[in-house]
């Protein structure tokens, strides 16, 4: 599938925006994978433990490969065994690695974080995506253990909160379409790392009059959703705008990464599936990002998304007739 781009590929200051991604699969050798990182991309491979892997000073920046688990990438388990009286020494340790590492592969993904790349070059990733495959890569619904998911991280055009208003007003109008679009797998749906936004906060959002600054669409955003559980993550960017404002309002605030880009947290990884690709999740991602730009018809959707009676399925209708044409 051809990648599609939104209207606004640049900041302000006139350079490209970039966009970082992360892949959640499963049954493909660290190693293997890493050298094969090396060579599309360029850069040095180096492995900071079993669990976590860097290519460094690439093409386009470094690349992380990891089991996803904090707790084994930063052997959280040792503090169990001192408190049993037991130092394992390195040979020991190295068994413990390869015994955890062979236990988490029947449910936890490996996860492949790219450095951002220019919105312009987003596409030679399709490189690693036909490496993946070419590796039978196992994706989300290979398994009812798999809850893999594919996150990107679309940079901000500019930092002023009417922009960053807009773009989560276009994103929660366009949710439910997204959900059904995507179909999400159970196993995702269920977990709680992407829960729905709460309906007072949404209705807050959307209403017309809502015209908040800075320090009130962050403290309005934590007062609702003080975690980084939601289909659009907005907690790494605000973050970055005022990191203690966001830091002291948000559980497990050591998970936050600052920086200036959205994370959008909902679509499956299905790599090992005909049809899916890495392009088709990031051009649903890009009609958020032309409805965002739409000022005059997000306050149209907006009065009528706030109309009594709305359910998912009478809203994706209605948007389907009046603004997708789908």
């Amino acid at each position: 599938m051809e990648w599609t781009y939104p209207n606004r590929q640049k900041r302000d200051d006139g350079q490209y925006r970039r966009v970082g991604f992360e892949l959640e699969f499963a049954s493909v050798g660290m190693d293997r994978l890493g050298n094969k990182i090396a060579e599309l991309y360029g850069g040095e491979l180096t492995k900071s433990s079993k669990f976590r892997y860097n290519i460094t000073s690439g093409e386009f920046g470094d690349f992380g490969l990891e089991v996803d688990s904090i707790q084994l990438q930063e052997r959280t388990y040792l503090a169990f065994l001192e408190k049993l009286g037991f130092t394992p020494d390195p040979d020991m340790l190295d068994r413990i690695d390869d015994t955890l590492f062979n236990l988490a592969s029947i449910a936890v993904p490996l996860e492949i974080v790219t450095p951002p790349i220019p919105m312009d070059r987003i596409h030679e990733l399709d490189r690693l995506e036909t490496a993946l495959r070419e590796m039978h890569a196992k994706g989300t619904r290979a398994s009812l253990l798999y809850g893999f998911g594919m996150q990107f991280n679309p940079e901000i055009p500019a930092r002023d909160p009417f922009t960053l208003l807009s773009y989560l007003r276009a994103f929660l109008l366009l949710l439910d379409w997204l959900k059904q679009s995507i179909n999400v797998n159970l196993t995702r749906r269920i977990s709680p790392f992407i829960n729905d936004f709460p309906p007072q906060y949404v209705a807050k959002v959307l209403d017309p009059a809502y015209r908040p600054g800075q320090t009130e669409l962050i403290d309005d955003y934590m007062a609702y959703n003080p975690t980084r559980n939601r289909p659009l993550d907005m907690t790494c960017l605000f973050a970055h705008l005022d990191k203690k404002r966001t830091l002291d309002s948000i559980h497990e605030p050591q998970l936050v990464k600052p920086r200036p880009a959205f994370h959008y947290r909902l679509p499956d990884c299905r790599i090992d599936e005909p049809g899916w690709s890495m392009a088709l999740e990031w051009n649903r991602w890009v009609t958020v990002e032309c409805l965002a730009a739409d000022l005059g018809v997000i306050d149209a959707l907006s009065r009528e998304y706030l109309k009594p009676g709305r359910t998912p399925a009478r809203w994706v209708a209605f948007l389907k007739d009046a603004y997708l044409n789908a």
